[in-house]
């Protein structure tokens, strides 16, 4: 029987070797029941993990810049430790790339846009699905496609200012001497340290906020005065350029979350069709599989309080498959499970 598969916390813990004995003993079981491989970390020199974290890092930027003809011969250690890397992808990715701007300036890749300009970092996500981008104090978003953000290298002492447009899900890193400031058009978003969502994009005729912890305070110009309002969980505010209106309603209860809304659920050898069925009966999604043969593949994983796209990442990761999105409609590819 295979070993439920860790958060994404978790594993981001094990490669930053901030783990207890415990957590690391979860880890190791779980890749040695897909791999068989333990123990590697422990049995190098310091100079082997240094180069050892090189291969990761030049891993992590191949995936990214995805030039198929590219090859290169990695230690059997780095092999191990990829396996790993690869459920942290998107997480960690970026923030490898984040942590050596100053020796990578700027990034061309061929589905994902970074560049340094100057002290403003743009990162526009151009891939069919949704990636987390990494921001200097620790917050994080998740982008849809065609999202795109800019942002100093360096935040000031006294706020964190963002410009934003498309749709994303921030997760604020709590800093109350330094408020984050999103500008998305004609809207700033003032956080302290929360989680919401924003839907700014261009072909939309209204802007959108919705708040799950924390609370926000949304402000745009009015006929007259500018105008704001204060969100708390479960409510939702609406921006119409045209009207310059600012409105807020509650969010009525509902059995199905919104994609960004984190929940805990738990496979054990399930069948993709059954996972399928209890993600779309918990997310506001629908989900379709290209190849039919994956219908028969199984899944083990314990997601404990994880939102649709830590979700996708660590399954598609699993099955060594592929995610794209459009709206709320999934469709999940890969090869028939043996």
């Amino acid at each position: 029987m295979n070993q439920p598969v860790p958060s994404a916390f978790l594993l981001e813990k094990y490669l930053n070797d901030q783990c207890t004995a415990q957590e690391k003993e979860v880890v190791e079981k779980w890749y040695a029941s897909i791999n068989g491989k333990t123990d590697y970390l422990d049995s190098l020199s310091e100079s082997e993990q240094i180069r050892l974290q090189k291969e990761t890092f030049d891993y992590i930027k191949t995936q990214i810049e995805k030039k198929e003809t590219r090859t290169k011969t990695f230690s059997p250690a780095f092999i191990w430790l990829s396996g790993i890397a690869a459920s942290l992808l998107i997480g960690l990715g970026f923030y490898f790339l984040n942590q050596r701007s100053e020796n990578i300036s700027p990034i061309a890749a061929s589905n994902i846009q970074k560049e340094v300009i100057s002290d403003t970092i743009y990162f526009q996500n151009n891939e069919p699905r949704m990636v987390m981008h990494k921001l200097p104090d620790g917050s994080s978003v998740w982008m849809h496609a065609d999202a795109a953000i800019s942002y100093p290298k360096k935040f000031q002492n006294d706020k964190r200012t963002v410009t934003f447009s498309g749709e994303g899900f921030f997760d604020i890193a709590h800093d109350k001497t330094r408020p984050f400031l999103i500008q998305s058009g004609e809207v700033k978003i003032k956080v302290l340290g929360t989680r919401f969502n924003v839907k700014a994009r261009e072909k939309q005729k209204m802007l959108e906020v919705s708040v799950v912890s924390g609370s926000v305070s949304v402000t745009a110009p009015g006929e007259k005065n500018t105008q704001e309002v204060i969100l708390k969980p479960q409510q939702k505010a609406f921006f119409e350029p045209k009207s310059k209106r600012l409105t807020f309603f509650e969010i009525p209860s509902q059995t199905k979350k919104e994609i960004f809304e984190p929940v805990t659920i738990v496979f054990e050898e399930t069948r993709l069709t059954s996972v399928i069925q209890q993600l779309e009966q918990r997310f506001e999604t629908h989900i379709l599989l290209v190849n039919p043969a994956m219908y028969n593949c199984k899944l083990t994983a314990d997601f404990e309080q994880q939102s649709l796209p830590v979700i996708l990442e660590m399954l598609c990761t699993s099955l060594e498959a592929s995610y794209s999105m459009s709206e709320n409609t999934i469709l999940i590819d890969g090869n028939a499970c043996k």
